[in-house]
């Protein structure tokens, strides 16, 4: 619990590992929302009261909370100005920060469900982001993702024998591939050195990729249900025990590349001159933070090439959610050129991803 403020207030959730640590996480630094215990008793007044006598009384009285005044009603009736205090207008103006990273995530997530975006005449869509074969139908190649992608990296064998090759590495990054467990955003806000204090609206967006990421590589990992790597080849023996569900797709890669994808859209990508998408330092840490899983031998090559495509599709969608394009899109952008020209989507000035890119213009 002492690194969690250094990190951040979703640090428990990164990577899924540490799903489980994230209860609590959020009431971290005063920041509201029911983590702070604040009984009221009967305690002491100030001073014993006098009697009538100028004699102090032997007692102490009750400071009772809320106060009762004998000439006055406290707190007031509603006062002739609705401005002042303590009545406050009808309409107060949301926050931000109302919600914190780890639950304003799961409001992206209830948008991020429901958006649709067309590519030509498919309709795309969170759900239809990867192919498993049908029931009772051998999966090859060509109607199954997870086939493609094992067959693509030289067969399972193949595969085995690349995270033995891997395992050399453990010793020079074993304490880096453990911070990040459950430490993703903190190696990003590394990076570019901001927090949700600084930078609400960054975080906030990290946060809801971290979150999508969750989601997604939760429901495909049910799906393709692909038991992890030492439970085929012993010889691998991961130094840590493996996460208590399905290999393929990665998370770790899913939620590290999104991240890298959004900010790259709120900080310019490149870094010096010559540099594409793909090498920005954002895409480098993704590549990085997703090789280390393998390091690790709890993921194959193809869990963390799947899981990166998985992110590249999904982040059109994640673009598209209400409170991050700022405000519901209109039907007749749902074309080609959405998944073309994401930053088209944020324009609008109260979006999360404008706001967050207003955060870096000072």
């Amino acid at each position: 619990m002492a690194q969690g403020p250094a990190i951040g207030p979703m640090d428990g959730v990164d990577g899924v590992d540490g799903v489980d640590g994230v209860e609590g996480l959020d009431l971290l630094g005063g920041r509201g929302g029911g983590g702070v215990f604040r009984p009221v008793g009967l305690a002491p007044e100030f001073v014993r009261r006098t009697k009538g006598n100028n004699q102090q009384e032997q007692e102490y009285r009750s400071h009772r909370w809320p106060p009762s005044f004998k000439n006055a009603a406290w707190p007031p009736a509603q006062p002739q100005n609705p401005d002042d205090w303590p009545i406050a207008p009808e309409a107060v103006a949301p926050r931000l920060a109302d919600f914190s990273p780890s639950n304003a995530s799961l409001l992206i997530l209830g948008e991020f469900v429901q958006v649709q975006l067309k590519s030509g005449p498919a309709v795309v869509a969170w759900n239809g982001l990867m192919r498993k074969a049908a029931k009772n139908v051998p999966a090859t190649a060509q109607n199954d993702d997870m086939a493609k992608d094992i067959a693509d990296q030289g067969g399972l064998k193949a595969e085995l024998a690349e995270l033995r090759q891997l395992a050399q590495f453990r010793a020079g990054v074993m304490g880096e591939a453990l911070a990040q467990r459950n430490g993703i955003i903190g190696y990003y806000r590394g990076l570019l050195h901001f927090s949700v204090a600084t930078h609400p609206h960054t975080y906030y967006l990290c946060a809801a990729a971290l979150r999508v990421g969750q989601f997604l590589c939760m429901h495909y990992k049910g799906v393709f249900n692909r038991p992890r790597p030492m439970r085929l080849d012993p010889s691998i023996m991961s130094p840590i025990d493996p996460p208590a569900h399905s290999a393929y797709p990665s998370g770790h890669s899913i939620q590290s590349f999104l991240i890298a994808r959004c900010l790259e859209q709120v900080v310019p990508p490149t870094v010096g001159s010559g540099l594409t998408d793909k090498q920005s330092p954002y895409w480098r840490l993704a590549e990085r933070i997703a090789k280390l899983r393998e390091v690790l031998g709890v993921h194959y090559p193809s869990d963390t090439v799947a899981g990166r495509r998985v992110a590249e599709a999904a982040f059109p969608l994640l673009m598209a959610c209400p409170r991050i394009a700022g405000g519901a899109l209109p039907a007749d952008t749902a074309t080609d050129e959405v998944l073309q020209k994401v930053p088209q989507l944020a324009d609008h000035a109260t979006g999360w991803l404008s706001r967050a890119r207003a955060e870096w213009r000072g």
